[in-house]
């Protein structure tokens, strides 16, 4: 089952090191975002973590899992409801599913706007068009949210339109 491990941001990177050797964890990733940025006038893509200061782990021993990560350096904690261990509703462990399989990227989608209407074309926001609450097509950007780990979550992910109608 998938699990979120909570750690400073900017730490993930070590975080995961610290944890990817453990035989208590089937499969360990921090998930990233792929972004257009302009620079030196030309749109570049460039990778940024998806959740700052999370980590996913898959693990069937989350009690051991959490004595573990305890001792990893840094502030480092299984997420909890209720102080119990929660692992990802299904649909939110689907989502986590389909961004490990593609190596843990949230690639640029690419959409048009028909109306008032985003529709997106290709991309991992294909048919989750219900997640974007605004897009900011200057910085090609689209802002999503979604209720995650018990927590409403927002993330910004690359969104460019191609068109609009």
């Amino acid at each position: 089952m998938w699990y979120v491990i909570w750690t400073s941001t900017g730490s993930e990177k070590k975080a995961l090191e610290g944890i990817s050797e453990d035989p208590l964890i089937k499969r360990a990733f921090i998930p990233r975002r792929a972004v257009q940025i302009k620079r030196n006038g030309e749109w570049v893509k460039v990778e940024k973590p998806l959740f700052p200061g999370y980590l996913f782990v898959d693990t069937d021993e989350v009690e051991s899992l959490a004595d573990e990560v305890r001792k990893i350096e840094g502030f480092n904690k299984i997420l909890t409801v209720n102080k119990e261990f929660c692992p990802l509703y299904d649909r939110d462990a689907d989502l986590i599913e389909g961004l490990y399989g593609n190596g843990g990227l949230f690639d640029v989608s690419e959409g048009m706007i028909e109306g008032d209407r985003i529709i997106v074309t290709s991309g991992p926001l294909k048919g989750q068009e219900g997640l974007i609450k605004k897009i900011d097509r200057h910085k090609r950007l689209a802002y999503l949210e979604s209720d995650m780990f018990g927590q409403t979550i927002r993330a910004a992910v690359g969104l460019e339109i191609v068109e609009k109608h």
